[in-house]
C-alpha cells in the first residue's frame, strides 16, 4: 500500500488536536452558561461569563480557521456554503438598513449581536463537519455534547428541588427553573431535548445503562423548565420513535437500555406527581387559554408579524425585511410588549422578508440532507429524525437560533449521527466504499483531492 502523504498525516494530527478542543468546548459551554449569572451576576462591559467565553472562542476559531483541516468533503462543503450564505446575506441586509438610516445605533448594536450569535453557531457547525472524520471522532464529540447536557440537567434539577437560583412563573403560581438565575428556560430545554436523543442513541449503540440514565435525567430536567414548546416537541419526537419502532425498525428486539430509560422516567415522574401533583402543569397550559392567548401571547406576535409582512410591508421590505433591530418596535406597536416574535420562522420573516424565509429553509434543509442515504430502519436514522423534529418544533414555537450553544449542539449531534451511520467494517465492501470517513480509500481520496475541492479555504 502506498504511504500516505506527510501533509495528510500532519493534517490528521491538527484535526485530532482541534477535535479535543471542540469536545472540551462542547462539554464546558453549557456548564459555563449555567455558571455565568451565578458566579458573576454583574456583567463585565455589558457581557456575562458565557458571552465572554463564546466571544473569545469565536476569535480563536477565526485565527485557527486557515489551518482547519478540510475533513470529509461531502460533509463539510454544505456547511461551508451555509456559513458563507448567512454571513453575506445578513451583512447585506444589515448594511441596507444602516445605510438608509432605518436603524438607530443602539438598535443596530443589538442586531449585530444577534447576527453574530447565529454566525458563531454556523461556524461551529462547519468546524464540527471538518473535524468529525471517523467513527472515533464522532463518538468523542457526541459523548462530549451529552456530558455537557447531563451536567446542565443535574444542575437544573438541583436548583428546582432546592430552590437555588430558581425562577418562578409568579402570575400562574408555578415553580419552574432553567437552573441559575438569568438562564433562558427555552435555551436550556432546546439544548437538553435533542441531547436526550443523543444519549439514547449511545445507550442503545453501546449497550450502556449509564447513557440511558443520563437521557432520563435530561428528560425530567426539560420538564421542570415547564417550557410548553419543549413538551410539545418531546411528544412529537416520542411519537415519531413509536411509529418508527412499530413500522420501520429493522430490528424489533426490545433493548434493555430503552426499558431502563422508560422505567427511570416513569419512576421519577411518579415521584414528582406524588409530591407535586398535576396542578402546576395544568395551570401552565390553561392560564393563557383562559385569557384568550396562546403561548404567553405568542399567537399575537405571530399574527402581527404575518399581517405586517403580507399587508403593510412595501416591496423592498417584503423581499428584504425590516431587520432584527426593528422587530421589538413592531411587536410593541401591535401587542404592547417590546420583544421578538419568539419564533425563528417569524423572526426570519421580519428580519429578511423572502430572503429570510430562504435562509431559514436553507438552514434546516442543509441539516436534513445529512439523512440522505441512511437506512430508514436504522437507529441512526430514527434518532436523527427525532432530533431534527424536536429542534424544529421548538424553533418554530419559541425560537432557538439566537442561542449558540443550543444551535451548535443540535447540528453537532446530527453530524456525528451521519458519520456513525456507516459501519466501519461491514459496509466497506458496499456502495459506500471510498466515501466512508476513516477508511483507507477515503483517506487517500481526500488527501489527493484537497487541492482541487472548492471549500471554505
Amino acid at each position: 500500500m502506498k504511504a500516505l502523504p506527510t501533509t495528510w498525516l500532519r493534517q490528521e494530527s491538527v484535526a485530532n488536536s482541534a477535535l479535543v478542543v471542540l469536545s472540551i468546548f462542547s462539554a464546558a459551554n453549557p456548564v459555563i452558561a449555567q455558571a455565568a449569572a451565578l458566579v458573576l451576576p454583574n456583567p463585565i462591559a455589558g457581557l456575562n461569563i458565557m458571552q465572554w467565553f463564546q466571544g473569545l472562542c469565536f476569535v480563536a476559531i477565526l485565527i485557527a480557521l486557515p489551518r482547519m483541516p478540510k475533513g470529509w468533503v461531502e460533509l463539510s462543503r454544505p456547511f461551508s456554503r451555509l456559513l458563507w450564505v448567512y454571513v453575506v446575506s445578513l451583512g447585506l441586509l444589515h448594511f441596507r438598513l444602516l445605510s438608509t438610516g432605518r436603524l438607530s445605533l443602539d438598535v443596530a448594536s443589538t442586531e449585530r449581536v444577534v447576527y453574530f450569535k447565529v454566525v458563531f453557531a454556523l461556524l461551529l457547525w462547519y468546524c464540527a463537519s471538518c473535524l468529525v472524520r471517523s467513527h472515533e471522532s464522532a463518538r468523542l464529540l457526541l459523548r462530549s455534547v451529552v456530558w455537557g447536557a447531563a451536567a446542565s440537567a443535574a444542575w437544573i434539577l438541583i436548583c428546582y428541588f432546592t430552590g437555588v437560583g430558581s425562577a418562578n412563573h409568579a402570575v400562574e403560581g408555578i415553580r419552574a427553573t432553567a437552573g441559575s438565575e438569568g438562564v433562558s428556560g427555552k435555551a436550556m430545554a432546546g439544548f437538553l431535548l435533542p441531547a436526550t436523543g443523543g444519549a439514547m442513541f449511545l445507550a442503545v449503540r453501546e449497550g450502556s445503562h449509564r447513557w440511558a440514565l443520563y437521557a432520563a435525567v435530561m428528560a425530567i430536567a426539560v420538564f421542570v423548565t415547564f417550557d410548553r414548546s419543549a413538551q410539545v416537541a418531546f411528544v412529537v419526537g416520542l411519537s415519531w420513535m413509536m411509529i418508527w419502532r412499530l413500522g420501520l425498525a429493522s430490528s424489533k428486539r426490545c433493548s434493555k437500555t430503552i426499558l431502563l430509560f422508560l422505567i427511570v422516567l416513569i419512576v421519577l415522574g411518579g415521584v414528582y406527581y406524588a409530591h407535586h401533583g398535576s396542578e402546576e402543569l395544568v395551570a401552565r397550559w390553561t392560564h393563557d387559554f383562559d385569557r384568550g392567548e396562546i403561548g404567553s401571547g405568542r399567537g399575537t406576535f405571530y399574527t402581527a408579524a404575518w399581517d405586517w409582512f403580507w399587508r403593510d410591508a412595501d416591496l423592498a421590505d417584503f423581499l428584504l425585511g425590516m431587520g432584527y433591530g426593528n422587530i421589538s418596535d413592531l411587536m410593541h406597536s401591535r401587542s404592547g410588549i417590546y420583544r421578538h416574535t419568539h419564533s425563528d420562522l417569524f423572526d426570519m420573516l421580519l428580519m429578511g422578508g423572502i430572503v429570510g424565509l430562504v435562509l431559514y429553509s436553507l438552514l434546516f434543509c442543509t441539516v436534513a440532507r445529512l439523512a440522505s442515504g441512511l437506512s430508514c430502519g436504522s437507529l441512526e436514522f430514527a434518532i436523527f429524525v427525532a432530533i431534527l423534529m424536536s429542534f424544529g418544533v421548538m424553533s418554530l414555537l419559541t425560537g432557538l437560533m439566537a442561542f449558540p450553544h443550543t444551535m451548535y449542539a443540535f447540528g453537532a449531534q446530527c453530524i456525528c449521527l451521519r458519520v456513525l451511520a456507516f459501519q466501519e467494517e461491514d459496509d466497506l465492501g458496499r456502495s459506500f466504499l471510498g466515501t466512508c470517513p476513516g477508511s483507507p480509500t477515503s483517506i487517500r481520496a481526500a488527501a489527493t483531492s484537497r487541492d482541487t475541492d472548492d471549500l471554505l479555504f
